[in-house]
């Protein structure tokens, strides 16, 4: 039976890391990029990205520490640079 894990996270702070994660993706060129970096597993990474895994405080401080930024922006979303869609990561054109 797989390991059950519920997050200390409200479900903001874990679409921020969520929104971080999709930032990282863009400066890092590619997900296995991004899973070195923190380090997770595929499943684990592909889970929490998709929302269909909650964010723990580990993966959050793992993200933090791979982005360079304080947790308590990764948790605003604060760390994400303006201009920035939230959604791929990418920066917006207008």
């Amino acid at each position: 039976m797989p390991r059950q894990h519920r997050s200390d996270l409200t479900p903001a702070e874990q679409e921020n890391v969520r929104a971080v994660l999709r930032v990282l993706h863009i400066r890092l060129g590619t997900w296995p990029s991004v899973r070195r970096a923190l380090p997770l597993a595929h499943d684990v990474l592909a889970g929490v990205v998709a929302g269909r895994r909650e964010v723990t405080a580990t993966i959050a401080f793992r993200v933090a520490r791979a982005f360079d930024a304080p947790i308590g922006e990764v948790l605003t979303g604060a760390a994400i640079p303006p201009g920035t869609c939230r959604h791929c990561g990418m920066p917006s054109d207008g």
